[in-house]
């Protein structure tokens, strides 16, 4: 059965008997654990603490962090997405001790240190900016301000403003004396010392002009130029120091696989101490309910007889209305396209699973959209030994596969449309004339220059995936035991379409003609009689029955929307003869031309390999979505989570 059946348990425990309990289920990892509403207990629940577990991870995740921010040794690629899990056994797991506190305060030292560098270097790296501006004033800085007689100040103003400026202060006497000096761009800077009796009027002739006096970011010394070579002999310093605490920092990934390990003993811990939060306890005993495989049972009742006697195992089956978790179980070759129905979402769990439906439907038109044997063959290979390689989760894998199994249906597609690399094969050199002519042998149909049979067939692939769309939800609804719906709109509408093909292939087929007209009005009439039965009036019942045939448009347009798998299968042929074509027109040139034509060849088709394979996954994704679960399918499921370890980083063993 695709959906595994459910069985609701409650165990009726001793409460010196919970941590065994709970140890037990965390390592059996058949049970989720789910409050069982109803219960009325007595006595107070004994409160869990979590936040000591909570504080202590949260240390440990900020080592991981620390040491992955500074870290010499970078991951490559392929290991930053599919990093590769440690190896543990079950006893060095559960027996985890590892101290982090010292790490965790080293490696917030460090950091403080760290932060307090990049700070300061970030300031005086703003102080050099500043600094710049002024690096022809032979002054030195410490001059500017107040005298017992005198202030100076620096003016940064554009070259027309200057003589503006020196006729406005002439104006109002000759207290003042001012130096100019370059600057960048069209500005000049402008050193002016006035007498403490003429600031009224300095101020007065500042507003005028619109300028401001330059103000120090901070007290330096000595001329602009002599303020940045001390700034960056310091900013060296510091840079070094830098250095150095990187160094310091890189030496702690020593410790990264102990504090894996931490991590995942104490989220496992965490993971357990909030499950105790969802135990209802009496005076004497604790109730631990939740949801368990039916297969499971016999393990999770032989395991609890290991404990003692002192417990209790009620089980009982699901009741309708309750939230089931679902647990999808498929076959081997199936369970690959499970992906595709968990990004949809997971059926409920009185629901069908719609995994066996789509997967032969997604394998072909997969195979259809990509449609190229050497593309295929590619794909496959990466598919099926790539998560060999990098040890990724099961649920990466299945993804792999599925991707995999796509390839070996573009081989088989690209077989029987003669797409190898295009039309590359058929200039291979006269001594291969041998692999050209296999090559030909096994086409079937070729849309490059006969497309109509390509799209014919993929219309009819459309055709039927709508027919076993309603079939399945004939069969919900004859399981569910509303015959009325079942027959009259599913079963009704199913006869009709089929009934219309059947019509139509008697124009070709003498065979079919003597009842497709009558099935064809049949099923027609049946409609009519049975879609408009929720009315009352017997003339909008019949009014009613005629306008549902309106409803054969929309089945129309569905199946036409898989005339896509033909487009894009036409596309990857079409841009693999495009790359093939430019290789040869760059390959014509002298000298290195061949080795030209050879890398815009490879690029293309890369190129086009990857783009096809992600519009082959969409498009035959979306197919399955939009046109074939909206016939039947309802999700809303919840995923069966059992209790068990948590680990994000640690394979236990």
């Amino acid at each position: 059965m695709p959906i595994s059946s459910m069985q609701r348990v409650s165990i009726v425990a001793h409460r010196r008997k919970e941590a065994e309990i709970l140890a037990l289920l965390q390592d059996l990892g058949v049970l989720e654990i789910a409050v069982e509403e109803g219960f009325a207990f007595e006595g107070e629940k004994p409160p869990v603490a979590t936040e000591e577990v909570e504080r202590t991870l949260s240390e440990i995740r900020y080592c991981l962090d620390f040491l992955e921010r500074y870290r010499r040794d970078k991951p490559s690629f392929l290991e930053s997405f599919f990093p590769k899990p440690l190896e543990v056994t079950k006893e060095e797991f559960l027996q985890c001790c590892f101290n982090h506190s010292p790490v965790y305060r080293a490696c917030a030292s460090l950091e403080e240190q760290l932060n307090g560098i990049r700070t300061t270097l970030n300031r005086l790296m703003a102080h050099l900016e500043f600094l710049s501006r002024f690096e022809h004033l032979p002054i030195p800085l410490e001059n500017l301000g107040e005298t017992r007689y005198t202030r100076s100040i620096l003016l940064e103003i554009p070259l027309e403003k200057k003589a503006h400026l020196e006729s406005k202060l002439r104006e109002r006497g000759l207290l003042w004396f001012c130096e100019t000096f370059p600057s960048r761009g069209r500005n000049v800077v402008v050193f002016l010392v006035a007498h403490r009796d003429f600031l009224p009027h300095l101020e007065e002739v500042l507003q005028e002009i619109g300028a401001t006096p330059v103000v120090l970011p901070q007290a330096f010394e000595g001329t602009p130029k002599e303020a940045s070579e001390r700034i960056r002999v310091r900013m060296e310093e510091l840079a070094r120091e830098r250095e150095k605490l990187l160094e310091k920092a890189a030496l702690y990934a020593r410790f990264e696989r102990d504090l894996k390990l931490a991590h995942d003993y104490y989220a496992s811990l965490l993971e357990r101490r909030r499950k105790e939060q969802e135990i209802l306890h009496t005076r004497e005993t604790v109730v631990i309910s939740g949801w368990v495989r039916a297969e499971d049972m016999e393990k999770l009742e032989q395991s609890l007889k290991a404990l003692g006697n002192e417990w209790v195992l009620f089980a009982r089956d699901p009741q309708p209305g309750e939230s089931v978790p679902v647990d999808l179980r498929n076959g081997s070759w199936t369970k690959n396209f499970e992906v595709l129905t968990r990004l949809y979402g997971l059926p409920n769990y009185w629901e069908l699973d719609p995994t066996p439906f789509l997967a032969p439907f997604f394998f072909l038109f997969f195979g259809i959209c990509l449609g190229d044997v050497i593309y295929g063959l590619i794909l496959a290979l990466l598919g099926f030994l790539a998560p060999g390689f990098l040890k990724v989760p099961d649920g990466t894998r299945r993804f792999f596969h599925m991707l995999g199994w796509g390839g070996v249906a573009s081989i088989l597609v690209g077989m029987g449309t003669g797409s190898w690399l295009g039309d590359t094969f058929d200039h291979l050199p006269k001594a291969l004339s041998a692999v050209t002519s296999f090559k030909r042998s096994l086409t079937v149909i070729d849309p490059i220059t006969n497309p109509l049979p390509m799209l014919i067939f993929s219309l009819l692939l459309g055709l039927v995936q709508v027919l076993v769309g309603l079939f399945v939800s004939f069969v919900k609804e004859w399981r569910r035991r509303n015959y009325a719906s079942a027959i009259m709109d599913q079963l009704g509408w199913f006869a009709f379409l089929l009934a219309i093909v059947v019509y139509i292939g008697s124009t070709q087929f003498a065979l079919l003609k003597p009842f497709a007209l009558p099935f064809l009005v049949g099923t027609a009439l049946f409609l009519v009689a049975t879609q408009g039965r929720q009315k009352k009036n017997p003339v909008m019942k019949v009014l009613s029955g005629i306008l549902s045939l309106y409803g054969v448009i929309s089945y129309l347009g569905d199946v036409l929307s898989y005339s896509r798998l033909f487009a894009l299968g036409l596309s990857s042929s079409i841009i693999a003869i495009l790359a093939r074509t430019l290789g040869v027109l760059f390959g014509s040139s002298p000298y290195i031309g061949w080795l030209i034509g050879l890398l815009v060849a490879l690029l293309f088709n890369v190129f086009n390999l990857v783009m096809s394979s992600l519009g082959a996954f969409v498009h035959s994704a979306r197919l399955q979505y939009v046109e074939f679960f909206t016939k039947f399918y309802e999700n809303g499921g919840k995923e069966f989570q059992p209790f068990s370890y948590r680990t994000k980083y640690v394979k236990v063993q």
